[in-house]
């Protein structure tokens, strides 16, 4: 019997007259101790352990009474130990049970050295080689809540225990003024750089100069921090997808990174420069090849976990789960970081059991509920990637799409490409958003 057939069973199929037999019988407790204590008949006792091993799959065979009761314990033992008495686990082979582990909640990014951080592949490894070498950039592309911030977490804390500089800008926490033009776009760069590094503030003294903004800018951070700090410093800017909707600053601001990584490859001071860039979709404004930060650099596609990924995670959650359990729950979610970790997260906290998890996910009542309605309100804000949305749940095969269009909604989650198209990411999207269509 595998894991979520039990907990099915346990969940579904035993009533309020039998759980309390059960509870006693885990306890260690005989059958006319148990009907004492219940105020029941011996002979009930033993028709409700009978009814619970047929509600198990335990034959009820001639004769078979202690068997039948050990294999149901054993049962629980495997499965449920946290209900099971010391001296039945003791008596069965389990021992104490292991504590319950403090859970971390799965939104937000894997805190630093916690054991519920899946490595995939080498790709943690390869990053931290890539962060130290001389000039380096790291591209990280993936869509939302894939884990691209819990990566660049480990890049910057290796970075930092090599002694490197850091600076961290994030583009979501410029307001919608700072985009208004090329002017008020690069100071708010060169400051937020100045104010992290904790150095003197001298950008309009470069930026007023008669070089061009791209050339002050560079001279700017020349001058006034890499020869000023003079050391290695890894500088990472997060969702740069924020800038695309800009095509003057994203045509201009790319080409100055380009020009940043090659200047790395001609001077000493500039090779103390590394780059991670951090992006949820391919790149839609259009550069020349030799002025896009795209295509150099060390690449790095966060990809969804495995099934032996997903093992290892539910070990960690303690859960007693095998290959089918691992099918069952990627057959809805996939392998998406988030939605696994959500729902091993739920499995171990709460009293519900994978086939419940399955049975609402694309429900309003389900785990995904807030995490899914959010989608859809974030849908009504704009009609034209609704309606390709809409178009890719009802489609049988992979939908083309503009490009622009299919970038923005694959920066989503919700969608996924391949050669022939863009598919739903999950079987989740799909039936969540088909029924939300039609309503």
């Amino acid at each position: 019997m595998t894991k979520q057939e039990f907990e099915a069973i346990y969940t579904d199929k035993l009533t309020k007259k039998l759980r309390p037999v059960l509870r006693e019988l885990l306890q260690g407790k005989q059958y006319k101790t148990i009907a004492k204590s219940l105020e029941i008949k011996p002979n009930t006792v033993c028709s409700h352990i009978s009814t619970i091993c047929h509600s198990f799959n335990i034959k009820n065979e001639a004769g078979g009474g202690n068997t039948q009761r050990d294999e149901l314990i054993l049962l629980f033992v495997k499965y449920k130990p946290e209900l099971v008495c010391e001296k039945l686990l003791e008596e069965y082979g389990k021992g104490t049970p292991e504590p319950r582990k403090i859970l971390e909640v799965p939104e937000g990014p894997v805190r630093l050295n916690s054991e519920f951080y899946i490595e995939r592949s080498r790709m943690e490894a390869d990053c931290y080689q890539q962060i130290l070498g001389r000039g380096s950039m790291i591209r990280i592309t993936a869509p939302k809540l894939m884990g691209k911030t819990s990566l660049l977490n480990r890049i910057m804390e290796h970075a930092k225990t090599n002694n490197y500089r850091l600076v961290r800008l994030d583009f979501r926490d410029a307001e919608t003024e700072i985009f208004s033009n090329l002017n008020k776009f690069y100071q708010w760069f060169c400051l937020n750089i100045s104010q992290q590094l904790k150095l003197e503030s001298n950008i309009d003294k470069y930026l007023q100069g008669r070089g061009g903004i791209l050339v002050n800018c560079k001279n700017y951070f020349q001058a006034e921090v890499l020869e000023a700090i003079d050391c290695p410093l890894v500088l990472a800017l997060e969702e740069i997808d924020c800038i695309f909707y800009y095509e003057e600053i994203a045509r201009n601001f790319l080409s100055m990174l380009r020009s940043w990584f090659d200047e790395t490859k001609k001077t000493d001071i500039w090779e103390n420069l590394r780059m991670v860039l951090l992006h949820s979709t391919n790149v839609y404004v259009q550069l020349p090849v030799n002025q896009s930060p795209f295509n150099v650099g060390f690449p790095v596609e966060l990809t969804e976990f495995s099934q032996p990924n997903i093992l290892d995670l539910a070990s960690r959650h303690q859960l007693s789960w095998g290959t089918d359990e691992v099918v069952a729950l990627m057959g809805r979610v996939g392998g998406y970081p988030y939605l696994v970790r959500k729902a091993l997260y739920h499995l171990n906290d709460s009293n519900i059991s994978l086939a419940e998890i399955l049975q609402n996910a694309a429900t309003d009542v389900g785990i995904y509920r807030q995490y899914l309605q959010d989608h859809w309100a974030n849908l009504q804000n704009s009609s034209e990637l609704k309606a390709a949305l809409k178009q890719v749940i009802f489609a049988d095969s992979a939908v083309k799409l503009e490009q622009v269009l299919e970038f923005k909604l694959l920066s989503t989650g919700l969608v996924k490409q391949n050669l022939q198209g863009i598919t739903p990411s999950c079987r989740l999207y799909r039936d969540y958003f088909a029924e939300k269509f039609r309503d």
